[in-house]
C-alpha cells in the first residue's frame, strides 16, 4: 500500500483537512492509536478494564488506514478490517481533542464507507461503548444503528455494537 492523498476535505468551521491513506505501520497512525488508548483508559477508569479488548485492535490486521492531516500534523485516524467475506469492521476512529467538533471524524467515516463499498463489502460493523456518546451520535449520523453484539463482543454487556448496509455498485 502506498501513501496517497485521498481527498481534500473542507468544511466551513475549519481550514482544509487532507485525508491520506497510509500503511497500518505508519508512525502517525501508531501515535494516534496510542493517544486513543490513553483516552479510552481514562474514560473507563484504567487500562486493566480494557485488557480484554486489546486483541481486537491489533494494528497489523488493519486493511485500510486513513489519517486526517492539518498541514503536516496528523489530527485523526480511522481504519477498516475485513470481518468476513461480506462484512468489514470500522476500527480505531479517533480525532485529537483540539480538533473535535469540526466533522473530521465524519469526513473519515464517509471515506471509509466509500472505500468499503469500492472493496465490495455489503455491510459495516463496529464496536463502541455507550459512554462514548459523541461517537455513537457520529455513527448514527452516517446510518449506523445498534445491532446485537457480534463475535467476540457477544458476552460484553459494556460493548455497544452498530452496523449499516452498504451500497455495492455492480462493476
Amino acid at each position: 500500500m502506498t501513501n496517497e492523498s485521498v481527498s481534500n476535505v473542507t468544511d466551513h468551521a475549519s481550514p482544509a483537512v487532507i485525508l491520506q491513506q497510509v500503511p497500518c505501520d505508519h508512525p502517525d497512525f501508531l501515535t494516534l492509536c496510542q493517544e486513543l488508548d490513553r483516552f479510552l483508559n481514562r474514560a473507563i477508569g484504567g487500562e486493566d478494564k480494557r485488557e480484554k479488548y486489546k486483541k481486537f485492535n491489533v494494528l497489523a490486521t488493519m486493511d485500510h488506514v486513513v489519517l486526517a492531516y492539518d498541514g503536516q500534523t496528523a489530527v485523526g485516524c480511522a481504519a477498516l478490517r475485513r470481518y468476513s467475506e461480506q462484512e468489514v469492521e470500522v476500527k480505531r476512529v479517533f480525532v485529537r481533542k483540539s480538533y473535535r467538533g469540526r466533522n473530521i471524524g465524519g469526513q473519515m467515516l464517509s471515506h471509509l464507507i466509500t472505500q468499503a463499498e469500492k472493496m465490495g463489502f455489503q455491510y459495516m460493523l463496529l464496536e463502541t461503548g455507550e459512554f462514548l456518546s459523541a461517537s455513537v451520535r457520529l455513527y448514527q449520523r452516517y446510518g449506523f444503528e445498534q445491532i446485537k453484539n457480534y463475535g467476540a463482543y457477544k458476552d460484553m454487556p459494556e460493548s455497544l455494537c452498530m452496523g449499516r448496509a452498504l451500497t455495492v455498485s455492480p462493476i
